[in-house]
């Protein structure tokens, strides 16, 4: 009797065991990452990505549908270095979000993007009948002293149907469109600040 009490125990761990790994949803987003076509910003600038920008992933766990792990570290490191290289006349990749000496002269000035926040819904916890993803971007433009010129913050959205996707996959194609939306207003409205026009045109004077 107790080896078969300990059998049905074993085949109920097991069990609970498969419904946990079933209710975790992992997302790789997978997609084209276009290069945005717009006039160059006349600058020579340095970019900073923290590693947490460069292997971005978003874990939340829902009620109804369990854990999500989405990541979208690598498509959005891709995209935002097609972005950077079209957006400015020289760009090139640093390893501290503080020019040293010999920087603060090569170089116009330091760009630093973070991911500020990530979220996303369901047809099943959202209201209407698609999933949409929502990220929020932080700019932040450094001048040759290491001082802030402006923090400029953008929020890039997509959605997806899903009919012909999985819930994963869906997501995914939310997050890739909600990149490019992000980008798309970084490469249009960031030369328009009213800092940025001030920094590209006293950069010279320093």
């Amino acid at each position: 009797m107790r080896s078969r009490i300990t059998v049905i125990k074993g085949l109920v761990g097991l069990l609970t065991l498969g419904l946990l790994v079933s209710c975790t949803t992992n997302v790789q987003v997978e997609g084209s990452v276009p290069t945005p076509l717009v006039a160059k910003i006349p600058a020579n600038v340095a970019i900073f990505y923290d590693e947490k920008f460069k292997n971005f992933v978003h874990t939340e766990e829902l009620d109804t549908e369990g854990t999500w792990n989405i990541n979208l570290g690598e498509k959005n490191l891709e995209f935002f270095r097609n972005l950077s290289n079209a957006m400015f006349s020289s760009v090139t990749e640093v390893d501290s979000p503080e020019m040293t000496p010999e920087q603060q002269v090569q170089f116009d000035g330091l760009i630093i993007p973070t991911i500020d926040e990530y979220g996303f819904l369901t047809p099943n916890i959202g209201v209407l009948p698609f999933y949409s993803v929502s990220i929020r971007y932080q700019v932040l433009i450094l001048n040759k002293q290491n001082e802030r010129v402006a923090k400029y913050e953008v929020v890039g959205y997509g959605k997806s149907e899903g009919n012909s996707f999985t819930a994963g996959d869906a997501v995914g194609d939310a997050t890739m469109l909600a990149i490019r939306d992000g980008g798309q207003q970084i490469a249009v409205e960031l030369r328009h600040q009213p800092a940025i026009i001030e920094w590209l045109s006293q950069r010279n004077l320093d």
